[in-house]
């Protein structure tokens, strides 16, 4: 009966299956540094693409929710204006109907329209100069949704005349319609800005569902890939004494032989 020692199987498995650990050990470790299980496509070239589309969506929802964002701001401008409009506009139907009063003197009346005049120049002001980013938002010349023509010439049908007393209870009925154009361009901004808050809100959560969707296929679960890691690494720990043994094994057959 022949006795053959030159081809050692056992430890030429020991160091194939020692090799195959420390590949799977190798990319453990990359997977567990990396964070992530698509480092390539020859992972999962299915997985990769989607988590890539996952991820684009997640770009363009996060790109969505900046704009809402800056419009939201521009929209706090403009109101903010209108605000500064509507209460300069408080003071005038007050002084309005105090020049009403029978009892006032043309001097006293042409005070009051001194300061009526000082407060509607300031509201024109603010109405021309109001701007976001360079962008004109109460002057008549905004295209966008963020935009308004507050002009004193398109909120007051007529200019405000005080110096009579009749003129004054005339100009009531105008600055009670100024009033309610004012109303109507806060309560525009009011709704888009409300809107606009709300589809932030709605893309947000969507982002956050879309981001989760993508981790599920793209992430490493650390707790499985550690343990996943340690099975491993016991495993190649375990063929490397095989193989030590092994060779041993054959040393001393060859030994004998001598």
């Amino acid at each position: 009966m022949g006795f053959q020692i030159n081809n050692n199987l056992p430890a030429m498995n020991a160091n194939l299956n020692l090799s195959l650990n420390n590949s799977k050990l190798d990319k453990s470790l990359i997977l567990l540094s990396a964070a992530t299980k698509l480092n390539s496509a020859a992972d999962d070239a299915s997985g990769l693409s989607i988590a890539n589309k996952l991820s684009s969506q997640v770009s363009e929802m996060g790109q969505s929710i900046m704009n809402l964002n800056i419009s939201v701001g521009m929209t706090q401008v403009a109101d903010g204006a209108m605000r500064g409009i509507s209460d300069n506009t408080d003071k005038i139907r007050e002084l309005t109907m105090r020049a009403s009063n029978a009892s006032l003197n043309a001097d006293n009346r042409a005070s009051i329209q001194s300061e009526i005049n000082g407060l509607m120049k300031s509201s024109g002001q603010i109405a021309s100069t109001t701007s976001f980013n360079g962008i004109n938002l109460l002057d008549g010349s905004g295209v966008g949704k963020v935009s308004a023509d507050a002009r004193m010439s398109t909120i007051f049908s007529s200019f405000i005349d005080v110096t009579t007393q009749e003129n004054a209870t005339a100009s009531l009925d105008v600055i009670d319609a100024g009033i309610a154009n004012i109303s109507s361009i806060r309560s525009s901004f009011g709704a888009l800005q409300n809107q606009m808050e709300s589809d932030i809100r709605n893309t947000s959560a969507m982002q956050i569902s879309t981001a989760s969707a993508e981790s599920q296929i793209r992430d490493v679960d650390f707790a499985a890939e550690s343990a996943n890691f340690s099975k491993t690494n016991l495993m190649s720990q375990v063929g490397s004494f095989v193989q030590s043994q092994s060779n041993t094994s054959a040393e001393n057959a060859m030994r004998l032989l001598q």
